[in-house]
């Protein structure tokens, strides 16, 4: 694989699925408004003019707790929902890849848990953009 067009350094490690399941809504939205913004940071503010049509993602998950990978990649979510286009049902959206549908992901991101010492957890993106076929 190329370089990543984009590598992010979060400073939080994804949350867990069963973390996800069990939050009232409005803690849930302020969570994805937490990760929107820490990846609006690494962009330094500025959105991309044109999303990546087809992607591949990369993602290193450092954690003093690694999860079973039903949780791990359950809890991508609130991080994935900031990577595609902003729609009427995700907002949060900032436009770096199209979507992450199958059409525009082919294949589910790589996940690597990563043992970090406690409070030190975060989570490192990479984002590549793939040749059409």
């Amino acid at each position: 694989m190329r370089s990543p067009v984009f590598t992010l350094t979060l400073p939080d490690a994804t949350p867990s699925n069963n973390e996800l399941k069990n939050m009232h809504y409005r803690v849930y939205k302020k969570l994805r408004e937490q990760w929107r913004t820490w990846v609006l940071e690494q962009l330094g503010g500025l959105l991309p003019a044109v999303p990546i049509q087809l992607s591949a993602i990369e993602i290193e998950r450092h954690s003093a707790g690694l999860l079973d990978w039903d949780n791990a990649y359950g809890g991508l979510k609130p991080l994935l929902d900031c990577l595609v286009c902003a729609s009427e049902r995700n907002p949060d959206g900032l436009g770096l890849i199209r979507d992450d549908n199958p059409r525009n992901m082919p294949s589910a991101p790589v996940v690597t848990q990563l043992p970090a010492k406690r409070g030190q957890g975060r989570t490192v993106v990479r984002i590549y953009e793939l040749k059409s076929a």
